[in-house]
């Protein structure tokens, strides 16, 4: 038996799934909440867990996944929270340690992770015209907020290279990838990149949430019987540019639908999206709105990328060969994308 359960020294682990006794035994141990339940929620980017204490209370635990792009950022992320939270903004506040830490970090047998704790985002996904009225106001609420923002800075800029550039180089690996589609991608990022490049000086700045696709927030009614968005999920913030942020709820509606064009019940959804924006002081140019187009491209190629540089985990069948051929026709017609303003 105990020759068994010996490792075999040729494993080498390439992503491990926690067990919930695992996670209550640590957030028991970390952040001094006793726990009653915990469960897997889903694995994807990250792990989440969903986590009751005794006393009732609702938490989501993330144990971040070791991603290709680099280190965690977990600490501007948790940072950045704290700022939006200090302001009134609608976001699932974190939980600091015990000790008084952002995250904890943790030894798994592929590499360090780290375990961050935040309070449970009450409501559902925003379904009615009414919801993404709301969702693109807090939205305009947390580009307004971060602005000030002046806590630890974030490891990453989402910008052309971190958006597109590092998908090519994870192409570059793929297994039996054609030479020719190669080649072809290689020529559609340069060029989204240059026209990036010639337009970038115009475009509005702000801190990014990163992922805004309308899976990222709940709304539901607050204590006085109001309705109230709420923002999670901030992994993938940072400085970038406001046409991305915003490009990212139709082209997920886009990818989605497997559609090339909007169709009535995404311009309606948009329509109302931005103008709860405005209502909530966001500003648009007229440059932020001509860059969509570009950034949904550039948006689908990042997603590309995330998913690319997780062969070792999801494997080729999350986006096989054939699925990446046809995303070039795609990328293709949404050049001339019409999300109206």
């Amino acid at each position: 038996m105990t020759d068994r359960l010996k490792l075999d020294p040729d494993l080498v682990p390439a992503h491990t799934t926690a067990a919930t006794t695992s996670i209550a035994r640590w957030v028991e141990q970390h952040y001094g909440i006793q726990v009653q339940h915990c469960h897997l929620i889903r694995r994807g980017l990250n792990d989440n867990y969903a986590l009751r204490s005794i006393d009732g209370k609702h938490y989501v635990v993330r144990l971040y996944s070791i991603r290709p792009r680099g280190e965690f950022n977990v600490s501007f992320e948790v940072s950045l929270l704290v700022h939006l939270d200090a302001h009134g903004v609608g976001v699932a506040a974190p939980v600091q340690t015990a000790n008084g830490c952002t995250h904890v970090p943790l030894q798994f047998p592929e590499g360090p992770r780290a375990m961050a704790l935040f309070q449970h985002a009450e409501g559902s996904l925003p379904d009615s015209l009414e919801d993404f009225e709301l969702t693109g106001k807090v939205l305009a609420h947390i580009h307004r907020v971060a602005h000030d923002y002046a806590g630890p800075p974030s490891r990453y800029t989402l910008n052309g290279h971190h958006l597109a550039g590092q998908t090519l180089e994870y192409l570059r690996v793929y297994p039996d990838l054609d030479t020719e589609l190669l080649e072809t991608y290689h020529q559609r990022v340069a060029q989204l990149l240059d026209e990036l490049g010639q337009v970038e000086s115009e475009l509005t700045r702000v801190v990014c949430h990163g992922d805004t696709h309308g899976f990222n927030n709940h709304v539901g009614t607050d204590a006085a019987g109001a309705r109230r968005a709420v923002f999670f999920d901030f992994d993938d913030a940072g400085p970038g540019f406001l046409a991305y942020d915003l490009s990212v709820l139709p082209w997920s509606y886009l990818t989605r639908k497997v559609l090339k064009e909007p169709d009535a019940l995404l311009l309606d959804r948009w329509a109302h999206y931005l103008c709860g924006y405005r209502s909530g002081g966001g500003e648009i140019s007229k440059a932020d709105m001509a860059a969509l187009p570009m950034f949904v491209q550039l948006r689908h190629l990042w997603n590309m990328g995330e998913g690319i540089g997780r062969l070792h985990h999801w494997g080729t069948s999350t986006m096989p060969a054939d699925w990446l051929k046809k995303q070039v026709d795609v990328l293709a017609a949404w050049k001339g994308l019409d999300l109206p303003t």
